[in-house]
């Protein structure tokens, strides 16, 4: 039997981690990682034992630096939360779709994404149309 020291959710548009601090009833300890993926219902699961944490922590530590350097550099796409909260706040505050991406060097559909993935309501932001050439005209 296992005890459940401390847990964690982590919510996603996608998929849900839930995180447990576990130890065995043998003493061992360990860390429980389960993925849940929504629409497809797979559940994925990983134990981890604490005598390997450190060097998977510091493994991970090192891609982290390699993914930022990499996207910084190479991929100006990409948004970080920071980056996404930005273009969320700026568009609430009437920025137009068009400029955000001007702004940030990406092309529309991105922008809009991120505002779909937040919930944010993307309206219609065009200048309403006259008909040419008419005029009031009493008869």
């Amino acid at each position: 039997m296992k005890e459940i020291l401390k847990s964690t959710l982590l919510q996603y548009e996608k998929s849900t981690f839930l995180i447990d601090l576990t130890k065995h009833h043998s003493g061992q300890g360990y860390i429980n990682i389960q993925q849940t993926i929504e629409g497809i219902d797979i559940k994925q699961e990983l134990k981890i034992n604490f005598s390997v944490l450190s060097d998977i922590i510091s493994i991970l530590q090192i891609y982290q630096k390699a993914i930022d350097t990499f996207y910084s550099t190479k991929d100006k796409s990409y948004f970080n939360e920071d980056k996404q909260k930005s273009v969320v706040e700026r568009y609430l505050k009437g920025v137009s779709i068009k400029d955000l991406a001007l702004q940030f060097d990406c092309n529309n559909q991105i922008i809009e994404q991120i505002l779909f993935n937040k919930g944010i309501k993307i309206i219609d932001q065009s200048q309403p149309k006259g008909k040419r050439g008419q005029r009031n005209r009493r008869m």
